[in-house]
């Protein structure tokens, strides 16, 4: 094997084995609420459960292949939407809307309930 054979099974690894599962770890739990090293098992976990369920049932229900460039961006997916939620969490946008909903379903539910 050579050493660019080594180079890209170790960011392959790192990139489908513990990247997702790592962003997807900051969704369900604070920065500050666990350890660093609940948060690496915590996150090779979620990746070995995230990734392959998505990939098959992106498979099952759009047909899509199981092919390098289709599960990289599938991974890159399940990356990119935790940062997101992240991002519009964090933003002023972001918490201005979710108080807009949070009011908003009040308003339902208060009026579901007088009648």
């Amino acid at each position: 094997m050579s050493i660019a054979e080594i180079i890209r099974v170790v960011f392959g690894v790192a990139f489908v084995l513990f990247v997702p599962g790592l962003a997807w770890s900051y969704v369900f739990f604070a920065r500050k609420s666990i350890d660093w090293i609940e948060r690496i098992a915590l996150s090779l976990g979620l990746s070995i459960a995230l990734v392959p369920i998505t990939v098959f049932w992106l498979n099952r229900l759009f047909g899509m292949k199981i092919t390098l460039p289709n599960v990289s961006i599938t991974v890159c997916g399940l990356i990119l939407v935790p940062i997101a939620y992240g991002l519009v969490r964090r933003s002023t946008w972001g918490s201005n809307a979710l108080a807009k909903l949070k009011s908003a379903f009040r308003n339902i539910r208060t009026k579901e309930n007088q009648h």
